[in-house]
């Protein structure tokens, strides 16, 4: 049983490393990086937004 566990996360840990250096999510990550030192984001990049969570 733990061999097959063992397999299954190996898989998912291989899955996982292939999506994330998809040549088409560069960008994106490029941009995500920058904003811990950048002001401004340069123009013509955009980041997905996700909702904002306000405490009321």
């Amino acid at each position: 049983m733990s061999g097959i566990v063992t397999i299954v996360l190996m898989v998912l840990f291989i899955a996982v490393w292939i999506w994330a250096w998809q040549p088409r999510l560069r960008a994106g990550f490029e941009a995500t990086a920058r904003l811990a030192v950048d002001d401004q984001m340069p123009e013509g990049e955009a980041i997905a937004s996700t909702p904002s969570r306000t405490n009321a």
